[in-house]
């Protein structure tokens, strides 16, 4: 959406055009840049969009604004003067000196967009912002570096606007180390160093990205300076909407990664890599802020900073807000761990002045004694800040706790009444060391849970929980610690022959090096996909979000954050059901691979049943688990129950699984309907299981009166049809049956090509009916359709009749699933539309002439068949025929546009008339001449019979029991008949005396 751009006239230009120049696609646009030098120079040009910000002129920071692109000159006052509404900074490859804190207020839709490799450098002892920007809205700063290698240098970029802040790709050069910083002192005298990023939205409804900005600062550890330290990204009270980061890279700073937790605003942190910061990695607190799919370590064992031991608290997450009260920020799956440390109070940490949160779908390693992984200190305020406000409630699901540390518990919660900690997996194997302990936290529970330490599984304090489901062994998932700013690491290794593969990701994907990987070029990247292959050797990638799918032809070791990911044969997903009290009676069908699990600390009950790919049983307070592959196709719950697919809720009662019910009125009503896939009987909203309402294949019929009948289904309502009166609804609302189509018409492949053709009465539309997909190739022409198939199939919904169905090869076609002759059908449609004035019409074809409601036709009384010969008229309307063989003759009186199979009929190229000699018994002997176009014809049913003869424009023959035809143009100039026959001229009997 675009927002904040004054109007909206203009065209825009996408995020690949001439100004998507980001390092990697700067080379190849070079030789396009002089073709697009209007856009990017000058005062002027056409308004234009880029990343969602309006700009309407671009100004070229070199020679439009006298920027020195080499760093010798500063370039301070000029981008101040050239800062305006609406305007395009444009950056040429080079550096910037920056010698001064740049203020810009007030400004509308203002960007800064650097064009290949742009750097803004500063001087030594520099310590200040270098821009900020305020009280405006629209911002972009994009694809710019900020290089802080002179000696001293700790510069800062400050964006706050109301709405629309756009920051990418900045990359900051250099350790940021104040040289008057004192690590591990008072502070006393320290000077407070700039922070490197203050994003910023003012508006409660504003919005801003921040993406692919990365800071490796490997400054002073220790040097906290009382707050006053230096800070990856600060985020303040001053902060009223939504930040969302992504794919970001913090490294090495001495007071906090990310530093978000004073803010009543959210901040969502989307991916990215979090290391070897002091105090905290990141740092949050406010209701819809939460940190997801990251990398978080403390592994100073491997820091670059200068004196790692000085660190002082090097926690992964931390959850605070200091005097203001925020709550109810969240950790979800995100890989965190704690390797090598001088100091850390845990992996997640929850400070007193917290309140609730919650840690979901994470894994965290801890390898350092007496630190645990997680500790949700007693919420009882610090110093002079009271305690904040209710409620304090921990959550933990699915959340493993794995590593060598000795000492303390793996899981701490002090005072925090009604927590939760539900799927977890404890598994710590050092000495003296216990799985979850709560103190005076009544109320709270922990359950279905894995806890295999050398100490006490639950330790009480103090308090009751409700523990249920807890075994003391098993293995539990660990964090990746993979070094690049992807949080996942995928690893195909060869097995000695080789093997293809190709699989794609849902985020980014980029090659490494990990696990000692090369970057091999016969391996590619397009998107999100990626295509090699290997044999003795190994390829790695990294990539975020989700692995979508894996194709391996051949044999490899394929590994997933360092653990087997059996792309061919693991189930892709957990399906879990847990009863809340009562009894829910359930039935659910997936894609593949069903099988019972013990999930989430399910077992597998022998009441609960799987055939096929399709499970049912029922829980009350107990939990079932399944794992499956593909898609969960449909899921009926007769109770209440919590259903969650991978820890996610599963929304069962919502599409794509859908529910269609018909409830009669009074009196009985038939009803025919097809449906995309996953047709079945249901007992929803009270119906039962009739056994007089049929289903075969995705078609279903049957009847109701004073009943109803319910069915569930994925995908489209195809078509219905209805004898009667009911109330037909999908998933509660009307269904409108009158206004979708009468037929669903598939035609499936079996192994070999088939090609087809066909016409239908009306409303023709390609489907998805059954399975099949809306194929480019095959087409659609008014009424008639044609296409191919070979292995899959092709669906088609229409009203009205199957006019013909003309089949070249083997298939199976089905209409409302009951299979079709279509050797039985015509081979052809004539369509006859007048124009406005009467036009008359007689034409002849091959065999089974028949009228027809094709294109949507009436079967006119005026208009007649006789034999295989048809008359009639129109002028406004139009009439239809169906026919076998050919179109032998067509005379028109008239104008009138003719279609054959939905294609011009070109009848003025054919012969005007059909003249047919039938046999009584006995020979008949003929000689005929014509004025024009004489030829043989197979009309009316005849053969070519080569005892028949035609010399220019007269013919000779004999028949006796069966018969000749001929086309011709003009009359007949004289007909001899010797013996007894029957003579048809256009279908109607002659007198051959009168010729």
């Amino acid at each position: 959406m675009l927002r904040s751009d004054g109007n909206r006239e203009g065209e825009t230009v996408g995020e690949n055009t001439s100004l998507s120049v980001d390092r990697r696609s700067y080379l190849k646009l070079a030789g396009v840049a002089a073709g697009s030098a209007s856009m990017l120079s000058g005062a002027a040009s056409a308004a234009f969009t880029r990343r969602g910000i309006k700009f309407k002129r671009t100004v070229d920071m070199v020679a439009d604004a006298g920027c020195d692109p080499t760093g010798n000159e500063p370039c301070d006052s000029k981008i101040r003067n050239a800062a305006d509404d609406h305007t395009l900074l444009k950056f040429p490859p080079g550096e910037y000196k920056i010698t001064e804190k740049n203020v810009i207020l007030n400004t509308t839709n203002l960007g800064f967009l650097g064009e290949g490799d742009v750097r803004f450098t500063v001087p030594e002892r520099y310590n200040e912002k270098m821009f900020v920007v305020e009280d405006g809205t629209g911002l972009l700063f994009e694809n710019i570096d900020v290089d802080l290698r002179a000696a001293g240098a700790t510069p800062g970029l400050h964006f706050g606007v109301d709405d629309d802040l756009e920051v990418h790709d900045v990359e900051y050069l250099g350790q940021g180390i104040h040289p008057n910083s004192d690590p591990r002192g008072g502070g006393n005298g320290n000077p407070a160093v700039t922070y490197a990023l203050y994003p910023i939205i003012r508006s409660p409804d504003g919005t801003g990205t921040v993406s692919n900005v990365v800071a490796k600062n490997d400054g002073l550890m220790g040097a906290y300076n009382h707050g006053n330290g230096r800070v990856g990204v600060w985020i303040g009270i001053s902060h009223k909407g939504t930040v969302t980061l992504k794919n970001c890279q913090f490294e090495g700073f001495p007071n906090n990664g990310l530093y978000c937790s004073r803010t009543g605003g959210a901040v969502q942190v989307e991916g990215g890599v979090f290391r070897n910061n002091d105090i905290t990695q990141v740092r949050l607190s406010s209701s819809d802020s939460y940190v997801k799919n990251a990398v978080i370590t403390a592994d100073f064992d491997n820091s670059n900073s200068p004196n790692p031991g000085d660190t002082l608290n090097s926690r992964g997450v931390r959850f605070e807000a200091g005097k203001f009260g925020y709550r109810g920020a969240s950790v979800e799956n995100c890989d965190i761990t704690i390797a090598s440390t001088p100091h850390s109070s845990g992996g997640v940490v929850v400070g007193s002045d917290g309140a609730d949160h919650a840690i979901r779908n994470t894994r965290i390693k801890v390898d350092v004694d007496s630190i645990r992984g997680v500790y949700a200190k007693a919420p009882v305020g610090f110093g002079n800040r009271g305690p904040p406000p209710k409620p304090h409630s921990t959550t933990l699901e699915n959340v493993s706790v794995t590593g060598s540390a000795s000492g303390a518990d793996a899981v701490r919660i002090d005072q925090r009444d009604d927590s939760v900690v539900k799927g977890c997996c404890i598994d710590q194997n050092g000495g003296n060391r216990h799985g979850v302990r709560l103190v005076d936290s009544d109320g709270s529970k922990v359950v279905n849970s894995t806890i295999d330490v050398n100490g006490q599984r639950v330790v009480e304090d103090n308090t009751w929980v409700r523990t249920r489901n807890i075994d003391a062994s098993g293995s539990c998932p660990t964090p990746n610690q993979g070094g690049g700013r992807l949080p996942h690491t995928l690893t195909i290794e060869g097995t000695g022959s080789r093997a293809d593969y190709t699989f794609t990701v849902k985020g980014d994907l980029e090659k490494s090096t990990a696990n000692g990987a090369d970057r091999n070029d016969d391996d590619t990247i397009s998107g999100q996909t990626a295509s090699g292959h290997t044999s003795t050797g190994l390829d790695s990638y990294t990539f975020s979000g989700e692995l979508v799918a894996f194709d391996l032809d051949g044999e490899a070791a394929v590994t997933l954050d360092g653990q087997s990911a059996h792309v061919g044969q693991r189930p892709d997903h957990v399906l879990t059901i847990e009863g809340t009290g009562s009894r829910a009676d359930y039935e659910f069908t997936v894609s593949s691979n069903l099988s019972k699990s013990t999930a989430n600390g399910a077992d597998r009950n022998g009441d609960d049943t799987i055939s096929g790919q399709t499970a049912s049983g029922h829980t009350s307070t107990g939990l079932d688990s399944y794992t499956f592959s593909g898609e969960l196709k449909r899921f009926v719950l007769d109770g209440e129950a919590t259903v969650t697919v991978d820890g996610e809720p599963a929304h069962v009662g919502q599409r794509p699984d859908h529910v269609l019910t018909i409830e009669g009125t009074g009196s009985r009503a038939d009803y025919e309907f097809t449906v995309s896939s996953n047709l079945s009987k249901s007992t929803a909203n009270g119906a039962d299981r009739n056994g007089a309402d049929t289903i075969s294949g995705q078609t279903a019929s049957g009847h109701t009166s004073t009943g109803l009948d319910s069915y569930t289904f994925s995908g489209e309502l195809e078509r219905f049809v209805l004898d009667g009166e009911a109330t037909v609804t999908v998933d509660g609302e009307p269904a409108h049956v009158g206004q979708r189509s009468d037929h669903v018409l598939t035609i499936e492949g079996t192994g070999s090509r088939a090609d087809y053709e066909f016409t239908v009465g009306s409303d023709l539309s390609k489907s998805t009916a059954n399975g099949a997909d809306r194929n480019g190739h095959d087409t659609i022409s008014g009424q008639t359709a044609s296409g191919h198939t070979s292995t899959g199939l092709d669906s088609y919904t229409f009203s009205g009749e199957l006019e013909r169905f003309d089949l070249d090869g083997e298939a199976t076609v089905t209409l409302d699933g009951e299979p079709v002759d279509v050797n039985q059908s015509s081979d052809h449609v004539l369509t006859i539309e007048g124009m406005g004035s009467r036009a008359n019409y007689t034409f002849t074809v091959g065999s089974d002439l028949s009228k027809s409601t094709a294109n949507g036709a009436d079967r006119n009384g005026h208009d007649t068949i006789s034999g295989q010969t048809a008359s009639g008229h129109t002028s406004t309307g139009l009439d239809s025929y169906t026919f076998s063989g050919e179109l032998v003759a067509f005379d028109l009186d008239g104008e009138a546009t003719v279609t054959l199979d939905g294609k011009p009929a070109h009848v003025g190229q054919r012969p005007d008339h059909v003249l047919t000699i039938e046999g009584s018994g006995s020979r008949a002997d003929y000689e005929f001449t014509v004025e024009n176009d004489l030829a043989k014809s197979t009309a009316n049913g005849a053969d070519r019979n080569s005892a028949d003869t035609i010399s220019g424009q007269t013919a000779s023959g004999h028949t006796s029991t069966g018969l000749d035809s001929y086309t011709f143009s003009g009359s007949i100039k004289r007909l001899n008949l010797n013996g007894s026959a029957d003579v048809l001229l256009d279908g109607n009997r002659i007198d051959p005396t009168r010729y």
